[in-house]
This record gives C-alpha cells, structure tokens and sequence, in this order.
C-alpha cells in the first residue's frame, strides 16, 4: 500500500511540473517592435530626444537574404521629455507593439547630449532587464544620433546592422557599452568610443562612416581623435589588424611621389612603467612587422639598406605621432583612455591607493616616451618598383 501511494505522489507531483512549465511570461514576436539601434541626443530646450530604429517584419534578413534594396526594412521614430522612462512612454504611444530591446545592438550619443553629460541615461542601460551588455557604443561627429539613424546604408537592409557588423569586424575601433560603463565608473580608465559621421550629405551616395574616436572626461564628451591618431590608439589598445602608414622616403618629383605605403602584419605594445617621487615614469614600445604594400619612389626594397632605411624613417615617423597623440590625450582631454593608470593599479597597488582620488589630474603630467620597431618582412610579388626602367 505505501508503494502504491508513493507511485501515486510522484504521479500527482510529475503532472503539476508538467502544467506549470513553459513561458508564461512569453511575448509572440508578431507583438513586438524589434528595436535595432537607438540614439539618444539633446533637444534646445534640454530635454532628452531619443531616437529608436525598428525592423519592419519585411525587413529582417533571412539566412540567404543580405544587403541591396527592397521594401522599407526599418521605421525611424522620434520623442523628447525629461528623462529616458518619459520618453520611452511618448514612443510607446506611437506604435501598435510592444517596444523590445532585446535585439539592440547598436546606441549612438549625439554630440551635443555627449558634452552636456550622460548620466541622464546611465542608469536605464544597467536597470533595464531587457538591455543587451553587448550592444555596440558610438559617439556622432558634427551631427546627431537622429540624423545617423535615418541615415541609408546600401550594404545592409537594415542600417544599424550595418553598424554592427563594421563595429564587429576587426577594422573598427568596437567599444561595447558594459566596457564604456566599467571605464565611466572607474579611477584607472577613461571612456572612449568611436565616433560616427555622416558622408556625401545630401547626394545619393550619402551614407555613414567611422573614422574618429569620442574620448570622454569623467561623464562628458571632451573631443575627438583625428583619423591618423586613431590609428596609433587602435594599435595602442591591442586591435592594430591591417592598419596601412604612408612614409616619404624620397622627396616628391614629377615622376615619383617619394612614398612607401605600408600594412601591419603583427604588431603590439609593450608598457613599463616605473615610480619615482611617488609618481610615474612610462615607457612604451610599438613594435610591428608590416609587408609594403606600394612604392611610389626610386628605392628596390630587395635591397637591404633601402629597405633598413624604410624601416627606419617609417619607425621615426610612427613614433613621432605617438608621441603626439600621447601628448593630445594628456594635455588636452585630460583623460586616461590609454590605460596608464591601470597599469599603475595592477603593478603597484600600493603606490595607486595614494594617487586614485587624484588620478585625473596626475596624468596630465605623468612623463610618457614612446620608442617605435617597426620591421619589413614582406614585399609582395616585386621589389624594385614596377614603374622603374630596367637595365642589362
């Protein structure tokens, strides 16, 4: 008799997990607006606009569909008001699903929102259950985040994948918004993001690219990064994949442009640090094996000192730049974004728990020196120049 009431309760028990499992919170994707990218910028009476770029069900790529046109893939909608939850209401309004961020891979400040502060929506990316931690950040240049997100993108259907996918390749400067929030809240790191920019404006070629980088003070926007200093930051923070430098070798004549044009094969940085007077010393070595990619000069690069003297005008120049951009970023922005400080923090805690508090304003005069190695393993097909008449 027990037995059988034993058998009894495990059947009772297994029918009860069996009714009680499944989603019962589960929303059908026919109810939900798939928010793609959105962008948060500053409106002139200061309120919030933020800006929500939602796939049409037509415009979702499938697994055999990529990029070229079609129907409409995506809806742009815009609402301003005081904070981030008023403002999500306002759009919730506008549309007949459910706004769901689950899919969002992309979140773009606008310039002006940036250099006011951000801290208005800080606090919505770490609350919101639905927020992704892996979405990609970006800062707009000379434009707003409205403008980007209404912005076509040929390659794609949809144009905040287009972000995405240039952010995930190893070509870009990707900054993903828990790495952004960890340097926000952190003393030994400043936060940095790349900086997207509208080009061909107002043609039919008008279109998006990312060839700068926002470097922000505490929580605002301070400036931006040249192109050519990005470069150097990219190589600086580990991700210097297929990076291309030009050096003049020879001066300019009217038959030759005096140019080697390189690409980075293998490169990386090295950082030694030293305290000295309770403060410290950097040193840093860029060091890189690159294969040349075009000669517009007189020099055979098969030759071993025009291809030392290459390398060594092309270290000279690199290490010039660096020294530059170190200087920018010190004296201008104020900002650690090269990972100095938590450098100090991981080799000498002792000596950072007496600098944390005033590690911003200890950086600017931190001495930096920067030695660049750069070494020519490959030449491509040829090595003397195509162009150069051969002789018997």
């Amino acid at each position: 008799m027990t037995r059988i009431l034993r058998t009894f309760r495990f059947l009772v028990i297994f029918v009860i997990l069996g009714l009680t499992t499944g989603c019962w919170d589960r929303n059908e994707m026919d109810d939900l607006a798939l928010v793609m990218a959105s962008g948060i910028d500053l409106t002139d009476d200061g309120q919030l606009e933020i800006t929500l770029q939602i796939a049409l069900p037509t415009g979702i790529p499938s697994a055999v569909q990529s990029g070229g046109k079609s129907k409409k893939s995506v809806i742009v909608i815009s609402a301003s008001g005081k904070n981030s939850s008023e403002v999500t209401g306002k759009l919730q309004q506008q549309l007949s699903r459910a706004i769901y961020f689950g899919h969002r891979g992309v979140i773009i400040f606008g310039e002006q929102f940036a250099r006011q502060g951000i801290n208005r929506v800080v606090d919505t990316f770490t609350r919101f259950p639905e927020s992704r931690t892996n979405s990609y950040v970006l800062t707009t240049y000379e434009g707003t985040a409205k403008e980007i997100l209404n912005t076509p993108y040929q390659l794609e259907l949809i144009p905040g994948i287009g972000i995405n996918k240039i952010q995930s390749s190893k070509l870009s400067f990707p900054v993903k918004i828990d790495e952004f929030l960890n340097a926000l809240s952190s003393q030994d790191r400043s936060p940095v993001t790349a900086a997207i920019r509208v080009i061909h404006k107002g043609t039919d070629k008008e279109t998006f690219t990312i060839d700068r980088a926002a470097v922000y003070h505490r929580n605002q926007l301070s400036g931006y990064l040249s192109s050519d200093e990005l470069k150097l930051l990219r190589w600086w923070t580990g991700g210097g994949h297929h990076l291309r430098f030009t050096v003049q070798v020879e001066p300019e004549n009217e038959q030759y442009g005096g140019t080697v044009g390189v690409e980075l094969l293998q490169g990386g940085m090295k950082m030694h640090l030293v305290i000295k007077n309770d403060l410290p010393e950097v040193k840093v070595t860029l060091h890189a094996t690159v294969r040349a990619i075009d000669n517009d000069s007189k020099l055979d690069l098969s030759k071993v000192n025009h291809m030392k003297r290459v390398e060594t005008l092309l270290s000279k120049q690199i290490q010039s730049e660096a020294e530059s951009m170190v200087t920018h970023v010190q004296k201008v922005f104020q900002s650690d974004i090269l990972g100095i400080g938590e450098n100090v923090h991981i080799e000498y805690p002792y000596a950072w728990k007496k600098m944390k508090d005033e590690w911003l304003d200890i950086f600017p005069e931190v001495p930096v020196t920067v030695d660049a190695r750069i070494k020519i393993e490959r030449t491509g097909k040829t090595h003397s120049p195509a162009h150069k008449e051969k002789t018997d």
